[in-house]
């Protein structure tokens, strides 16, 4: 676990019932991270459930993504997501 960079936290979130989580997330946390594919803003976000419930009742918590995959395997996976039919890039 060494290996993996700190996660950059831009929220929190409560579950609602057995199947909604509720977040909350900051802009100013989000806006730098934007990137554009085929002239949409997308933002590639991680959300998790907390080993225990806040002071605040938050139950989950919510980070950047900021996977980047090597070479080798983006060329791979993009061809995937391509025929996969969906046209985001994730």
């Amino acid at each position: 676990m060494s290996d993996q960079k700190p996660r950059k936290y831009c929220g929190n979130g409560v579950q609602s019932g057995d199947f909604y989580i509720n977040l909350s997330l900051k802009k100013s946390q989000l806006d730098q991270h934007f990137f554009e594919y085929n002239g949409e803003q997308y933002v590639r976000l991680t959300v998790g459930k907390n080993r225990e419930v806040t002071q605040y009742g938050k139950t989950h918590s919510v980070w950047i993504n900021e996977y980047q995959p090597d070479d080798n395997k983006s060329n791979n996976t993009q061809k995937a997501t391509v025929n996969a039919g969906d046209g985001l890039p994730f």
